[in-house]
C-alpha cells in the first residue's frame, strides 16, 4: 500500500532456521538485519549429513519427531512437505537427488546449499553483521531494541533463531534462551541427543572399531522405548552410529535423570529365534569336528566372536558335536539380546541435536510468541528435537519460513 512503512525485522542467527526466515521475510516485503556471532553463515549447517547436508526426508511425519500429531508445531511442520522443500531448494538453484528417503544436493556438499542461501540473501538486500556480540534484546513500545556494542538498534519484529547447545564450537552454546527467558518464556532442561552413548560394559576395549549392521534396541527401566537398524559402531567407551543417535533421543535424559538404561544388540538380525533350531542342527551336523569359535565364524566379526567367547567363559577350541545344541543355543541367543548398561553420553559437544528449549505451548502456528507480539521463534531453540534423516533440517526451514513470512506482514 502506498505510504505503508517497511516493517524492519532482526534475525538472530545465521544457521539454517535464521538465514530461511530472513529470506521469507525479505521476500514479503521486510528490510531484514541478520545478526551474526560467526565469522560465517551456516557454520553448523556445513556439517550436516557428515558434510553432504541431508536436508529433508521424502517421509515427513509427526513420528519422527518428539511432538505429537495434531500439535502446533506439527501444523508449522506440515505446511511445506519434503517437496515443497526440495522445490525451495530448486528456485535457489539447488538441485536434490533422494539417497534412502533422504534428500541431498547433487553436488554432495552442504557448502551448496549455504552458498544459495548468502546469494539469495544478497540479492534480497539482506544485512549481515557477523561478530554480532548481541548484549540483550527488550521491547518497548511495541519496539524491539537490539542492544549490540553499546548501540541500539530498532525492529518491529524479532526472529531468535540462535540454535541450541549442541555443536558449541559452531556457536550454540544456549545463548538464545538467556534471550528467551528475558522476554519471560519457559526453557525446559536440555538434553545432547543424536549422540554417543557410554556404557561400562566390561571388555570394551577388545572390540573397539568394529563395525557391523545390527538391530538395537532401547530399554529405560526394562521397559522398550525405541528400536532401529543400522550400522552399529563399537568404541572402547559405548556405542556409536546412526542407530544408537536415533536411541539416544529416548536415553540422554532417561540416563542423566539416573533411570537404569539398557541397549540391547541384536548381532544376528538375520536368523530369526524361530528359525535358530533348525539353523543350529544343521551347523552341527556340517561342522563335526570343529571348534567352537570356527562354529560362529561367519555369524559375527571376528573380533566380535572372540568377545562373545571370552565374556562367557567358552573355550573357543572346545570341539563342538551334536550334543552341544543346547550350549549353542544359549551362546547364539546371547548374541541375539547381547546388553549394554548405559552410563550417559558423550556432551554436546558431541551432539548433532539438542533435546529441550522454548516451550510450545507458549508459541503459536505462526512461530509467533504467545507472551510478546512481534517476537518469533525457529529451529532449534524450540523443544523439538527428531531423528536423523533430515528430519531436524526440515523442521528448521518449515519453522524458519513460518516464522519469516508471519514477521513480515
Amino acid at each position: 500500500m502506498c505510504g505503508e512503512k517497511m516493517k524492519t525485522v532482526a534475525v538472530i542467527g545465521a544457521g539454517p532456521a535464521g538465514m530461511s526466515a530472513a529470506i521469507a521475510a525479505a521476500r514479503n516485503g521486510a528490510k531484514v538485519v541478520v545478526f551474526e556471532r560467526n565469522d560465517i553463515a551456516g557454520k553448523k549447517l556445513l556439517l550436516t549429513g557428515n558434510g553432504r547436508c541431508n536436508f529433508t526426508n521424502v517421509d515427513i511425519h509427526a513420528d519422527y519427531y518428539s511432538f505429537e500429531e495434531g500439535s502446533v508445531a506439527d501444523e508449522v511442520l506440515n505446511s511445506l512437505s519434503s517437496r515443497d522443500i526440495c522445490e525451495y531448494f530448486s528456485d535457489l538453484g539447488v538441485l536434490s537427488m533422494e539417497r534412502k528417503s533422504g534428500m541431498y544436493p547433487v553436488t554432495g556438499q552442504a557448502g551448496t546449499i549455504q552458498t544459495a542461501f548468502l546469494q539469495a540473501m544478497e540479492q534480497l538486500g539482506i544485512e549481515v553483521i557477523y561478530n554480532a556480540c548481541i548484549g540483550e534484546i527488550v521491547c518497548d513500545k511495541e519496539q524491539f531494541e537490539v542492544h549490540m556494542d553499546n548501540k541500539f538498534i530498532y525492529f518491529d519484529a524479532v526472529i531468535l533463531a540462535c540454535g541450541g547447545k549442541a555443536a558449541p564450537k559452531t556457536g550454540s552454546d544456549g545463548f538464545g534462551y538467556r534471550l528467551a527467558r528475558g522476554f519471560g518464556h519457559t526453557v525446559t532442561r536440555t538434553y545432547p541427543v543424536l549422540v554417543q552413548m557410554q556404557s561400562d560394559a566390561s571388555g570394551l576395549k577388545q572390540i573397539a572399531g568394529v563395525r557391523c549392521y545390527a538391530n538395537v534396541t532401547a530399554l529405560v527401566n526394562d521397559s522398550k522405548v525405541a528400536t532401529d537398524y543400522g550400522e552399529l559402531q563399537l568404541t572402547d567407551y559405548g556405542l556409536s552410529g546412526i542407530p544408537v543417535f536415533h536411541l539416544s533421543r529416548f536415553l540422554s535424559k532417561e540416563a542423566e535423570e539416573g533411570m537404569k538404561c539398557v541397549v540391547s544388540v541384536d548381532f544376528i538380525p538375520q536368523i530369526s529365534k524361530d528359525a535358530m533350531d533348525a539353523f543350529i542342527m544343521k551347523r552341527l551336523n556340517d561342522l563335526k569336528g570343529y571348534s567352537l569359535k570356527d562354529f560362529i565364524t561367519g555369524l559375527v566379526h571376528n573380533k566380535l566372536a572372540d568377545y562373545f567367547l571370552k565374556i562367557r567363559n567358552l573355550d573357543a577350541g572346545y570341539t563342538v558335536v551334536p550334543e552341544d545344541k543346547k550350549m549353542v543355543l544359549e551362546l547364539l541367543n546371547a548374541m541375539k539380546d547381547w546388553r549394554f548398561n548405559i552410563t550417559g553420553h558423550k556432551g554436546f559437544e558431541n551432539a548433532q541435536v539438542t533435546k529441550g528449549g522454548v516451550v510450545l505451548e507458549e508459541i503459536d502456528g505462526n512461530m509467533e510468541s504467545k507472551l510478546v507480539k512481534g517476537l518469533f521463534f525457529a529451529g532449534e531453540m524450540v523443544d523439538v528435537d527428531a531423528d536423523c534423516g533430515g528430519y531436524n533440517l526440515h523442521w528448521a526451514f518449515a519453522s524458519g519460513i513460518k516464522a519469516g513470512e508471519t514477521a513480515a506482514k
